[in-house]
């Protein structure tokens, strides 16, 4: 075996046993113990295939590809697709699944980004008419905007869930959670460090027929980066969504960073079926959330097709898997080079 293998090895071995994570929390702080727990017991029984049961198209075919090939617009060599234009190379091109998304998703990069290594290219190459990716300090001016929330840990955060009532978040400095911790990073506060405010109007909205927004936001950057970014008084203006816990699958870890900071694909796939399955529920059918660590499973939203009005959409059974289908192909390289 090989020097790099037996590295490769060893640091999935020490994901798997939580060394990265909640080195000094605070013994007595029962809750954060809990948290801790919980994901360190899924990522323990994660299967091989996390992605067993998702609707992600074939992706075999991709191994086919030999070699590297020009940019149809920009000319340069690139292997599946420009990363730079966001279109597949000529020999992917109308072979590729096409993602149509609820809403629109625009990604800030930051300018020190690798643009070849971000997952966000995938968004934009399989949801083209949906995605767009901006390079900072290049963005638009999101004050002049409504009905956009930016997905990103802030202390006043709300779940996705709340999009859809009048609730709003009272919570305590901090998360309740011990001084030295960013709430970015242990995300999971105390239960009784939340109050929710309901207005005096109805708490629910009308879920059947639209969506409570139409444009999120999602920051690609390393943590520090991403701080700064949220600063911009463009972006600090928007209401602050945070995403469920979840596994990540991706392959290259930011340093000491837990297991559940998602790569940014994974992180729009995880607001896109949180936002549906709110709308519409989960199809009784649907596996694809089974195997991928899922922190807070969405039980009391399973439903089945007779259960719904006729004029509803479709209870979530994977239209938005697709968007991960690079990043599938990607991880089945690695694991299958690797394992």
């Amino acid at each position: 075996m090989s020097y790099l293998k037996k590295k490769y090895q060893q640091h999935r071995q020490r994901e798997l046993a939580g060394f990265v994570v909640l080195q000094n929390v605070n013994s007595k702080d029962n809750a954060i113990k809990y948290m801790y727990s919980k994901i360190l017991n899924m990522a323990k029984s994660t299967p091989p295939n996390p992605f067993s049961g998702m609707r992600i198209a074939d992706t075999t075919f991709l191994k086919d590809v030999e070699g590297r090939s020009p940019c149809t617009v920009c000319g340069k060599s690139r292997k599946y697709f420009c990363y730079h234009c966001y279109v597949p190379v000529a020999e992917l091109q109308g072979r590729l699944p096409s993602v149509k998304l609820p809403v629109s998703i625009d990604i800030i990069e930051h300018k020190n980004e690798i643009e070849g290594k971000s997952t966000a290219i995938h968004a934009a190459i399989l949801a083209p008419n949906d995605v767009k990716i901006y390079t900072y300090p290049n963005i638009p001016d999101y004050r002049k905007e409504e009905q956009v929330v930016l997905i990103f840990p802030t202390p006043d955060a709300v779940p996705v869930s709340s999009l859809f009532t009048e609730e709003s978040l009272k919570i305590k400095e901090n998360y309740g959670l011990p001084k030295g911790y960013h709430m970015g990073t242990l995300l999971r506060c105390k239960l009784n460090d939340i109050v929710l405010e309901s207005s005096q109007e109805s708490n629910t909205r009308d879920l059947a027929h639209r969506f409570p927004l139409r444009k999120a936001v999602f920051i690609d950057s390393t943590w520090s980066q991403c701080r700064g970014i949220y600063k911009d008084e463009r972006i600090v203006c928007l209401k602050t969504v945070v995403i469920q816990n979840r596994i990540s699958q991706f392959w290259r870890h930011q340093k000491n960073s837990p297991r559940w900071f998602l790569a940014t694909v994974e992180a729009i796939h995880q607001f896109l079926i949180e936002l549906h399955i709110t709308a519409y529920g989960l199809h009784k059918e649907y596996e694809g959330l089974m195997h991928i660590g899922y922190l807070n499973f969405p039980h009391d939203k399973i439903v089945s097709c007779d259960q719904r009005c006729k004029e509803e959409a479709e209870p979530y059974n994977g239209q938005y898997d697709n968007i991960l289908f690079f990043f599938l192909h990607m991880y089945n390289l690695i694991h299958e080079y690797y394992d």
